[in-house]
């Protein structure tokens, strides 16, 4: 197996994030829990890919970054133009482009093995869309340097 081989199987350690969903600028993956406030990534596929595709997210490297917004026990709520963790409003749907995103719908105490990703601001494309994200989804905890 060549040097170059193993370096792509490596997890990153080190993220650039551009997007200003959440504080731009360096991340480093770090070893610690999925818990509320938490950073993590997940694949764009992976958690939205009709949306991914539409946005031209179609590689595999292709990453959301979110805070962890709610885990194992609090209770979302989803459904037109609000979003709720146990009863208190957390996001607002985005209108302000004109496109008309779908919205996830439902409510639910999340389990064990799910957790809602948000963004930092009101045009982020997160958990208020897709919903719920499985726990196995994430890539990694990461830490703002």
């Amino acid at each position: 197996m060549s040097i170059a081989a193993l370096a792509s199987s490596a997890p990153d350690v080190l993220l650039y994030n551009h997007s200003p969903s959440i504080a731009v600028g360096l991340y480093l993956r770090v070893d610690g829990p999925i818990a509320p406030g938490t950073v993590v990534t997940v694949r764009a596929s992976d958690v939205a890919p009709v949306e991914a595709h539409a946005r031209g997210f179609d590689d595999r490297s292709d990453r959301f970054i979110k805070h962890v917004g709610a885990t194992a026990g609090e209770h979302v709520c989803g459904g037109g133009e609000s979003l709720s963790v146990d009863g208190v409003v957390v996001a607002h749907a985005y209108r302000g482009d004109g496109q008309q995103r779908r919205t996830w719908v439902g409510c639910r105490r999340l389990n064990e093995s799910e957790v809602l990703l948000l963004g930092d601001t009101v045009d982020s494309f997160d958990g208020r869309y897709w919903g719920p994200t499985s726990v196995a989804l994430i890539e990694g905890v990461w830490r703002k340097l």
